[in-house]
């Protein structure tokens, strides 16, 4: 099966993704690979380089100018049935960083972006630059096949056409109508930024299309009424648009991440079909000629149409879909018909890979959870009793990044007080927090030893998000029973952490000084770091992503910790149902050495790429 045909079929896309290399030294990860996806059962050829825009001039809606990536030139590869291929940037091919096949950038001034799906349309490498690329090479900085290319777009117009649909389906009935869509772009740039002068816009070209023998326009259709008209011996006509094309206006001071102004030009009208028999018909090409001399320039993928016998039903899937990993798709082929208006039966197939998610219904909808991200094709299958047909639609389910939905560093200790000095007086001791009191204990200073005079509480969590203070409160004047005015009584707050060792807090209360003691948090912090705080984080992914957690503590120490989705290892690209959303907290334990201020940084990726990041600052004076 053909690029063109799968695409039209809605079985390959292709996307923008990360790879990752060796180069002078370091390990680079960017997104210089462009990889295709086959849901098809046969392996999809590419023919002839097939260019990329991004965004493409039919795309509906218009993208978010900052989601979009370079232009690209697809070299000529076979990709695997329910496989996929990843081609990686020419220029670091020939270098030997990446391995074939390369793809070529046919966009100087745009900014590469992973996860950025292609809308594929039709178009064709222009002739003169096939020879260009046929010659891989690097000799140096301004000596090699992708500046080669460049140049070559700084110095002449160079236009791109695409037409579609790129694959449809008819019934042999005459009359059935196909409405047909040309776009033409020229490519060529010019810049300030170099010498070339040359003229690079297109003035007076052609724009062509030919509509095959027995066919016919349909009256009233075309968007812009074609300048020539010109039938030929064998039944055929050409229509022929008279076309300025103006380059775009690159200049350094623009911003990159936008994609080059490029000015396409549209035209479209409605093909009526005669009688036909069953099986297929390619239509011919779309072509320009930029140059009038009477030969193509450059030339669009082939449209082919598969003719139904009469009789059976047309399969409508509906689409394009779009959505984010988690979401729930609503699938419909409510556009599919029936010749004979016999009822018909659906059954859905989410992921295009041979195994229907749904059994025979009435309904024409279905609903499609995808939990990880996707891009391919559901297919739909549809049935009136005796025959059927299918069709198929294209999904496009990006990535969701994991959330890091709560942060929290959380200390660990029971709390011991002590008295000595004069008998009979009392303290109170109160542990505090933003939730209210975590503990509190009375302590009377009895006679005997001080160590024996002690009150201790339960081991306490208490986080260094909220506000803790510890509170020792003295009543100044003796009890009633001694009747006495002076005397000095020495206290102690005593933490005891989990391993058993303790760090002593004093304080001496007397009628001097009678009044309430209180240590805050960042009292309590430099005693308890060194023991070890437990750092504690929600994540949450709402698809089914494998996540990974890198705690960075600011003091030349990591952690890494990883959560499989299914429990047991890694998942596959593209793997739908697992756990969805997934929920996992992650917890380490990390103690610092005492003085300074640190800042705890965690790191959160899934395994599509997607990343996160929070910090835990923490005061240790």
């Amino acid at each position: 099966m053909s690029f063109w045909e799968a695409a039209g079929r809605g079985l390959v896309t292709a996307t923008v993704v990360n790879e990752t290399y060796f180069r002078n030294g370091e390990t680079l990860t960017s997104p210089v690979g462009i990889r295709l996806d086959n849901a098809a059962e046969t392996p999809v050829t590419i023919p002839e380089e097939a260019v990329l825009m991004s965004p493409h001039p039919l795309q509906t809606p218009a993208p978010d100018p900052l989601r979009t990536t370079q232009d690209a030139v697809l070299t000529v590869e076979t990709v695997p049935a329910h496989g996929s291929l990843t081609y990686s940037y020419g220029d670091l091919v020939v270098q030997n960083f990446l391995a074939h096949p390369a793809w070529w950038c046919s966009e100087e001034f745009q900014f590469t972006q992973a996860e950025i799906p292609y809308r594929i349309g039709g178009e064709t490498l222009p002739f003169a630059l096939r020879p260009i690329l046929a010659n891989e090479h690097h000799e140096g900085s301004g000596s090699n096949t992708q500046d080669d290319f460049w140049t070559y777009m700084r110095s002449y117009p160079t236009v791109v056409v695409g037409k579609e649909p790129l694959w449809t389906q008819i019934d042999g009935t005459p009359g059935k109508r196909i409405h047909v869509t040309i776009d033409a772009t020229n490519i060529a740039v010019y810049t300030f930024e170099d010498t070339i002068t040359n003229d690079v816009n297109v003035t007076h070209g052609v724009l062509e299309d030919t509509v095959p023998a027995g066919w016919s326009v349909e009256e009233g259709s075309f968007s812009v009424p074609p300048d020539e008209n010109v039938s030929h011996d064998d039944g055929s006509r050409t229509l022929r648009w008279n076309v300025d094309l103006p380059a775009a206006l690159e200049s350094s001071s623009e911003d990159p991440q936008y994609p080059s102004a490029y000015e396409p030009l549209i035209r479209s009208y409605t093909l009526v079909a005669p009688a036909l028999a069953a099986g297929r018909v390619e239509l011919p090409r779309a072509q320009s000629d930029i140059d009038r001399d009477g030969i193509a320039d450059a030339a669009s993928a082939p449209p082919l149409v598969d003719v139904f016998p009469v009789g059976t039903p047309h399969a409508d899937a509906g689409g394009p879909y779009a959505g984010r990993e988690g979401d729930t798709i609503l699938l419909t082929a409510a556009g599919s018909t029936d010749p004979d208006r016999d009822p018909l039966q659906f059954r859905w197939d989410f992921t295009g890979n041979g195994t229907f998610e749904t059994q025979w219904s009435s309904s024409p909808t279905a609903e499609a959870r995808y939990t990880d991200d996707f891009s391919g094709a559901a297919v739909v299958e549809v049935s009136d009793g005796t025959h059927v047909a299918s069709a198929a639609a294209t999904v496009t389910i990006t990535n969701r990044p994991p959330e890091i939905e709560h942060l929290d560093a959380i200390a660990q200790a029971s709390f011991r007080i002590e008295i000595a000095g004069e008998k009979w007086h009392d303290l109170s001791f109160t542990v505090d927090s933003d939730t209210g009191v975590l503990a509190s204990l009375d302590l009377v200073r009895k006679p005997g030893s001080p160590a024996k005079q002690a009150e201790t509480t339960d081991v306490l969590n208490f986080s260094l998000r909220e506000h803790i203070s510890a509170t020792l409160a003295y009543t100044a004047l003796n009890d009633r029973l001694n009747d006495q005015l002076g005397g000095d009584n020495p206290a102690w707050i005593v933490i005891v952490f989990p391993d058993g060792h303790e760090q002593r807090m004093f304080h001496n209360f007397n009628l001097r000084h009678p009044s309430t003691w209180t240590w805050t948090v960042a009292d309590l912090v430099p005693l308890v770091v060194k023991a070890g705080i437990t750092f504690r984080a929600t994540l949450h992914d709402a698809g089914s992503d494998d996540l990974f957690a890198t705690w960075d503590f600011g003091d030349g120490t990591t952690v890494e910790q990883t959560f499989w989705n299914n429990g047991v290892g890694a998942d596959p690209p593209q793997s739908q149902g697992g756990t969805a959303p997934f929920d996992v907290t992650a917890i380490v334990v990390h103690g610092f050495c005492p003085g300074g201020s640190s800042t705890v940084t965690l790191t959160v990726r899934d395994d599509d790429g997607g990343a996160t990041q929070a910090t835990f600052s923490l005061s240790n004076p």
